[in-house]
This record gives structure tokens, sequence and C-alpha cells, in this order.
């Protein structure tokens, strides 16, 4: 069974084949080989467009700019739609300035965050006139001196660290689930408390070649309800209506909250159970007592619990980009006023990630091989030649993506079994699912994977990293080409006492 397809997807199904737009998977993966990253065009600017429609049509009082971040797919062909859609971007390394000064993008809607940000980012800042947002106070010395020397004015926002009191419900950034969401927020390394702004603001304020244009908050995509981002919203609202009035009635020209919004098929987190602790618990001492039995009997039970065991991707789709616009722009308006702050002719940015790329990509991966335990349990493994090394954002966040068996789309789903990867490590890429009849040859599609997966790559086992296409309509063309392993080994070096060569 496919899984939910959402409102203007890039992906279908015909005669029992995956396509994403116009183009069947099957012929990519017979065109340019396996494994593959596979984009969609028209989606990204899809989202794009729906992101600038939604924030303009609920935020009237100012201009809105539509900033992605640079971070989540920083494929220069990537970016360079992104410019064409007339956004901004939001960058954190010097890479990824480069990136978008490459692109195109006006320095004027390139922001620029992070923590530390070294001396040498720090002058390129200013020279090239993006906007630069002050993360730590040791910044601010060095903006300033920048400035002076290079006869510029830098224009700085201050990145807030806002409390989310209003909502405790537990992080998804926290696998354990223990953790609730304004205790995870504030243990972010990102953003300056109250006290860290009022000991840097007045200064900014006073300097003469640095302007002070507006707040920041990024706090990151710990729960994808739309209360959360109601709460944060009013957060945020709060902790710049103190810190304007602490300035004496600062009013700023723009703010800018940030990204973190979910995807309708939301993989994120999906993998962890929070029953799961128990469970395992249970299934250790059961396994431990039915020592006492033997090891037939232990054999026989044990292999009964195991056959109940398998896991499914998030069943409830997450909220709409229009969803979220309503509510961040409906609570800012409410909240920002109710603070003092007046927001006529106030800039609103937005600095969507995951939300603008992740449903515009997939992954494609051959079946290589089949194995199959009969005892003292059933276990059926599925080898494929992608790894989970190139999974290593989405591990992180416990993701567990939607698939389809991409020849095969029609197939009911007579079994179970574990998805693995090609790398020495148990590369569990996706653990205990449903599957359906499976040969060698079948194509393996794994959804939404356009945000942060490609871009997080290792090379694990000296694995060329895999290509990535762009596709639009029933054009497809390479953006990143396949590593090769002469790719793999050029930063390496060998030094002079170690070269006796290989013999």
């Amino acid at each position: 069974m496919i899984p939910k397809i959402q409102r203007d997807d890039c992906l279908s199904t015909r005669d029992g084949h995956l396509y994403i737009e116009d183009y069947d998977t099957v012929d990519l993966a017979r065109r340019f080989g396996t494994p593959l990253f596979v984009l969609s065009e028209n989606k990204i600017r899809r989202n794009l467009r729906c992101f600038q429609e939604s924030f303009e049509k609920g935020w009237t009082e100012g201009p809105v700019k539509i900033m992605p971040a640079v971070k989540a797919n920083w494929i220069p062909a990537v970016q360079r739609i992104i410019v064409d859609e007339g956004c901004g971007c939001d960058v954190y390394s010097p890479g990824e300035l480069s990136i978008a000064l490459d692109a195109g993008f006006e320095p004027d809607h390139i922001s620029v965050n992070g923590v530390p940000k070294d001396e040498e980012h720090i002058y390129r800042c200013v020279k090239e006139g993006v906007r630069i947002t002050i993360d730590s106070m040791e910044e601010v010395a060095l903006i300033e001196r920048a400035a002076d020397e290079l006869g510029s004015t830098a224009l700085v926002r201050l990145r807030l660290k806002p409390h989310i009191s209003g909502f405790c419900k537990r992080s998804d950034f926290s696998p354990e689930g223990l953790v609730p969401t304004d205790i995870a927020a504030m243990i972010y390394k990102n953003g300056l408390s109250y006290e860290e702004i009022m000991g840097i603001a007045p200064q900014i304020v006073g300097m003469k070649n640095v302007e002070l244009v507006g707040f920041h908050v990024h706090q990151g995509r710990h729960h994808p309800s739309t209360r959360y981002w109601q709460e944060q919203m009013k957060s945020f609202a709060y902790e710049v209506g103190r810190v304007c009035k602490a300035l004496g009635g600062f009013k700023p020209q723009e703010i800018d909250i940030g990204g973190g919004f979910a995807v309708g098929r939301n993989p994120f987190n999906a993998l962890t159970d929070h029953k799961k602790p128990v469970q395992l618990a249970v299934l250790h001492l059961l396994a431990k007592a039915l020592r006492m039995t033997g090891r037939k009997g232990r054999d026989w039970t044990l292999s009964k619990v195991l056959e109940r065991i398998v896991t499914r991707s998030t069943q409830k789709e997450a909220p709409t980009i229009e969803d979220y616009a309503e509510v961040c722009t409906r609570t800012l308006r409410e909240e920002l006023q109710k603070n003092g702050i007046d927001i006529k002719e106030l800039t609103l940015q937005v600095e969507p990630g995951r939300a603008i790329h992740e449903n515009a990509g997939i992954h494609l991966a051959t079946v290589k091989n089949l194995k199959r335990i009969t005892h003292p349990f059933r276990w059926s493994f599925i080898i494929v030649d992608t790894t989970l090394f190139w999974f290593t954002a989405g591990r992180l966040e416990a993701y567990l993506h939607d698939y389809v068996f991409a020849n095969k789309t029609d197939a009911e789903m007579c079994g179970k079994a574990d998805i693995n990867g090609r790398s020495c490590g148990s590369d569990r890429l996706i653990p205990i699912v449903p599957v359906p009849e499976v040969e060698v040859g079948d194509l393996l599609a794994i959804l939404d994977c356009g945000a942060y997966q490609e871009v997080s790559m290792s090379n694990y086992n000296a694995i060329p990293r895999p290509a990535t296409l762009l596709v639009s309509g029933d054009e497809v063309w390479v953006i990143r080409r396949q590593e090769t392993e002469e790719d793999v080994r050029r930063r390496d070096v060998i030094p002079a006492h170690l070269n006796r060569g290989s013999g």
C-alpha cells in the first residue's frame, strides 16, 4: 500500500510504478543506476509559493520574506530555484554564505545565523552587507570593529531565547520522551537570555556604524502541532516587547520567526516508541525466566512474541503550511500589540528548511540480497544498495521514513522484514516493517528525503556517495554527480616518511 499522497504531491502511482512528477522512477533507476537521490523542482516551487502566499494572507501589516535555511539542502541548483522564486535565505557557516552569494541572493535578504562566528566570517558579512544575527556577546565588539574599519553600516538582529512556558509536552528532540519542550528549548545552545541581551543591546543602539534592525528566534522542530507554534509566538512577542521597552520604546523594522515546520507525512521521531523501554524490559525478563523451561520451550515462546513486533510510520498527518501560517500570524499580531509593539510596516521573515525540501525528495535503492532466519525464530532481511550512513540527520532525529517498492506499488503487504543497508554495520535502515513479496532487483523508494539527508552523508566504508537528480515534468538533470573512489580519497595526504609505496 502506497503511503498517503498529499494534496499537491509530486508523487503518483501509475500501472504499479511510482512516478515523481511525470517520470517513472523505474526508468530513472534504469537510466542512472542506484542508489539515487531525486528532487522535484515543481514541488520545491509550490512549497515556496505556499509559504509566501499563506504568510502574506495572514500578515498584512508589512512585507513578508520567506528565507529558507540553506543547511536543509545546499545543492547550488536547488538554491538557484529559491532565488528564482524571489526568496531570501538563512545561512549558518561561511561555506553556506558562499553558496548563497554565488546563487545570487540579494545580500539584504541573507540572514547569517550561528554561534560561534569567527572574525573572518564577521568581517565578510559586514563587507557583503548581509544581515547578521547576534548570537553571542563576544560578537558585538568584532562587528563594531569590522564596521568601523570597512566604513560600512552593519545591520544586525538579536537572537532571543524566550521561555515557552505555555507548552510543556514532550519534545521530539528527546528520543527518550521524557524532556518537556519548555526545558528542551532552553537548553538548546542558540539564542541569548534576556540578561545577556540587556548586557549588549543598549551598547549596540548607541554604536555609530552598527544598526539594530530587529529580532530573531529559532527554537527548532520540537513538536508538529499548531499549538506549539502558538505558544512559541506568544513567548517571542513577550520577549520582543520587554526588550523594546527596556530600550526606551525601540521599534523594530523586522522580526524573524525562524523555522521548524513539519511536512505532512512527518517522519520525525516516528522510530521512537515511548513504550519500547518497558516492552524491552519485559522481553528481557521473559527471556531470562524462560531459561527454566528449556531451550525448545524458550525458543517457541520468544518466537511468538517476536512475531508480534512491527514498526509503522506515523499515520497522522502534520498540519498544513496554511495552518501554521494562520496560527503564527494571528498570534503574533495579537501578542505583539499586547506587548506594546507597533506592527505597522513591520517586516515578517520566515526561515523554513525541512518544510520546503523534505517532501520534494525521494531516495531510490535496489534490492540486492534477501536473507531469512527460520530458527529459533523467523526473521527476514532485505538488503539494498544504500546505507543508513547516508541518512545521518534522519537517524539523529529518529526518523521512520515512509517507503514503497517503486516497481510494485500495487502489491499487497504480506510480510514484514528489516530493510538493511549495504555497510558493514547492522545498518537497519527501516526496521521491522510491512513488505510485499520482494525479489532481488526490486526498487525501493524512501520518501520525504529532500531535506538534511543528502547533505549529511558520510563516506563510511569508503563508499562513494550517490548522485542527485532534479526532475521537472518529464525532464531530468544530474545536479550532483556520483562520487568516485578518487573523490573519496582526494583529501588524504601521506607524510613523506610513510610514503614507501604500496608493495
